[in-house]
């Protein structure tokens, strides 16, 4: 389950992202997002970990169908508060979600792994639920910003000692043991700049052909959800439903039994 936050954890976030430097930080996250996962239409959304409601709020204005989660029970009770009543706010755990195999077509894992006791359960169930992306929103082990994190408990409270930082490498390995090879992904991180920076630097955090490192503090990936093999059940309804390819090989046939001879009771079928 790991660190479950409270209402004044999510309070204090929120502060935080109503000034500066968080109102442009939280800006450029969302830009990131959005231009990594690139939703052709609108999708079924689950947000897993969504606190009070920031992201879902974004994801619904967009025009996408959103659920979020929540392991805090204060926390869901003040989304649904707050949020209009077409978002979905249940309770419930990103490693145990309680949801359908391909229910939704995009579960996304905003700030959210580096607080689970079990990510790679956590992102194997947001993997199964999905149907075309999971999209995550890690905090970078291998960045300025996500050093002095994970420091900076040492002299004053900080959210951020309980929570465990990710590298680009890490999250494309830990995706890779559960698709059971590596699967096809878009990953960019901003914030290559401290955040207190970001008054001078925000023209250059948004700039695309600066968010192909690896050293951002903040990392949007894009995990796409593709079968590696098609079965093929029957080739009549192959040809049916496509018509111009190629038809299919079947990988499971038998080789045709030579005719029989005549010692082998031929005789009866030349009668």
């Amino acid at each position: 389950m790991g660190y479950v936050f409270r209402l004044e954890d999510a309070l204090r976030m929120e502060r935080w992202a109503q000034s500066e430097p968080g109102r442009t930080a939280l800006r450029l996250e969302r830009l990131l997002l959005e231009r990594v996962w690139a939703p052709v239409g609108p999708q079924r959304v689950l947000e897993v970990g969504c606190g009070t409601g920031f992201f879902l709020r974004w994801f619904s204005q967009r025009g996408h169908a959103v659920t979020g989660l929540e392991p805090s029970w204060e926390l869901v009770l003040e989304a649904q508060r707050r949020l209009p009543d077409r978002i979905s706010v249940r309770h419930g755990f990103a490693e145990d979600l309680p949801f359908s195999d391909n229910e939704f077509d995009t579960v996304a894992l905003i700030t959210t792994l580096e607080f689970v006791d079990k990510p790679q359960a956590a992102l194997a169930e947001a993997c199964r639920v999905a149907r075309k992306h999971v999209l995550l929103g890690v905090l970078n082990k291998w960045s300025l910003s996500g050093l002095y994190r994970r420091l900076e408990f040492l002299w004053k409270p900080s959210l951020f000692r309980k929570a465990s930082f990710y590298s680009v490498p890490q999250l494309r390995r830990m995706a890779g043991s559960i698709l059971h090879g590596p699967p096809p992904c878009v990953w960019r991180t901003c914030f290559l700049l401290p955040l207190s920076t970001l008054a001078h630097t925000a023209f250059l955090e948004s700039a695309p052909w600066l968010q192909v490192h690896p050293f951002g503090h903040f990392i949007a990936m894009r995990i796409d959800l593709r079968p590696l093999t098609r079965p093929l059940q029957e080739p009549l309804m192959d040809k049916v439903m496509n018509p111009g390819r190629p038809h299919a090989q079947i990988s499971c046939w038998r080789k045709p039994s030579p005719p029989p001879t005549m010692g082998q009771g031929a005789g009866w079928n030349a009668l």
